[in-house]
């Protein structure tokens, strides 16, 4: 697999579990609470997963190979994505931080916590599609079949030392977030 591909193959497991997280965020809507465990999961998971692993290997070996190749690292698109990327780790920053008030009834604190879904589900899927659709095409023409292959490289490299198993953990993660929030 090329290193574009690499990533967009990770872009579906986030996919998955943003459009899990809508899910939750409608029952959320409903007044429904999300199950026990749920957010947790969903942070553990956007955080190791989304953050860590995959954003990792944007920032720290695809964004400055697209550099050396002469796409600009400030402003569209590397500047922007990298902004982005903030924006989600505040944003998970949050969720994690969600609960309600001591002896605060649970119901009456989902507004924020919809609010934090929804802003999640927003920047994910916007985010996703600028890669998928603008980026990777782009770095395919930009990029050489070395360039690729290196990367491809390094990418296995940085799972192997975030760990194998780790790395499945999380997988196992998102199936779970996937399936709980149907």
């Amino acid at each position: 697999m090329t290193a574009c591909q690499i990533l967009k193959a990770e872009h579906d497991r986030i996919a998955a579990v943003v459009n899990a997280l809508e899910v939750i965020a409608a029952g959320v809507d409903n007044g429904q609470l999300p199950a026990p465990g749920t957010i947790a999961g969903a942070v553990e998971f956007l955080r190791g997963y989304a953050d860590q692993l995959h954003h990792g290997k944007e920032e720290a070996l695809f964004f400055p190979r697209l550099v050396e190749r002469g796409v600009p690292s400030q402003g569209c698109p590397i500047g922007g994505l990298t902004h982005e990327h903030e924006k989600g780790r505040a944003l998970v920053s949050a969720l994690a931080e969600w609960s309600p008030a001591p002896g605060q009834d649970p119901r009456d604190a989902l507004p924020a916590l919809r609010e934090i879904l929804r802003g999640l589900v927003a920047l994910y899927r916007d985010h996703l599609w600028k890669e998928d659709e603008m980026v990777f095409p782009m770095a395919d023409r930009f990029l050489t079949p070395a360039d690729q292959a290196e990367l491809s490289r390094q990418f296995a490299d940085l799972d192997q030392s975030f760990g194998p198993e780790a790395v499945r953990r999380l997988e196992q993660l998102a199936e779970e977030l996937t399936l709980t929030a149907g």
